[in-house]
């Protein structure tokens, strides 16, 4: 078990993942080629009745939630999936025994993560943030291995905080620093991630609807493209 500070845990077998984050355009130019669909994610909460409940992508989950994601392609190729958690500790989310092994992806095909029957990721550990790295690629590329590296620059010890705002209005906490993140141009990769990702683009635009989010990629359809999803909780 990875020693995770913010650990999502996979109810059907003893493995770690986690969350997190997807990302803002950096810049554009007249140049640049048009943006094209990658993934829609929403991340969906497990209600006591067994139900799914889609939440907000800003929404502040409290500890003990169950959650998983779903994804739904405008894209054919392969999706990669890590989690770092609030401790630095990283673990490999999809493709996994524990999650799913198949992690081919079909344009207009939704997927669930984890990818196994009724699977689904019990959030646990103190309050902050945990992030996802979304890697897609058309073709198939090295699953990432996380038997050992330190991660990249110092870890957060940012904690969730309810936007007041939003409480009135709609009645959930929300913290406008979860969701959509983007991984910045000059930032370092997790070590894992590196290798594999190459010149991957981060060049991405999101759009916000209802419940998830839409990642747009400005980047060559024949190219990688990485960004990261934050996730919150209490």
């Amino acid at each position: 078990m990875f020693d995770l500070c913010i650990a999502l845990m996979l109810l059907a077998a003893p493995h770690t993942a986690a969350t997190a984050l997807i990302a803002q355009s950096t810049a554009s130019s007249a140049t640049a080629p048009a943006a094209t669909e990658t993934l829609q994610i929403v991340v969906e909460k497990k209600l006591p009745d067994g139900k799914a409940e889609a939440m907000a992508p800003t929404h502040v989950f409290q500890t003990g939630d169950v959650i998983r994601l779903r994804l739904t392609s405008h894209f054919d190729g392969f999706l990669y999936m890590m989690d770092q958690g609030s401790s630095g500790q990283f673990s490999t989310v999809f493709p996994s025994v524990a999650a799913g092994s198949d992690n081919r992806i079909a344009e207009g095909k939704s997927y669930l993560v984890p990818a196994t029957t009724d699977g689904w990721f019990e959030l646990t550990g103190p309050p902050g943030f945990d992030v996802f790295y979304f890697l897609i690629s058309p073709a198939a590329l090295t699953t990432p291995a996380t038997s050992s590296f330190v991660a990249p620059g110092p870890v957060s010890s940012l904690r969730p905080r309810c936007n007041d705002a939003v409480f009135r209005a709609r009645g959930e906490c929300v913290d406008i620093s979860a969701g959509p993140v983007a991984v910045p141009r000059d930032a370092p990769l997790p070590a894992p991630l590196a290798p594999i990702a190459g010149a991957a683009s981060r060049d991405i635009t999101i759009v916000q609807k209802k419940d998830g989010v839409t990642v747009q990629s400005k980047g060559a359809p024949s190219a990688p493209v990485i960004y990261t999803f934050r996730l919150a909780h209490n």
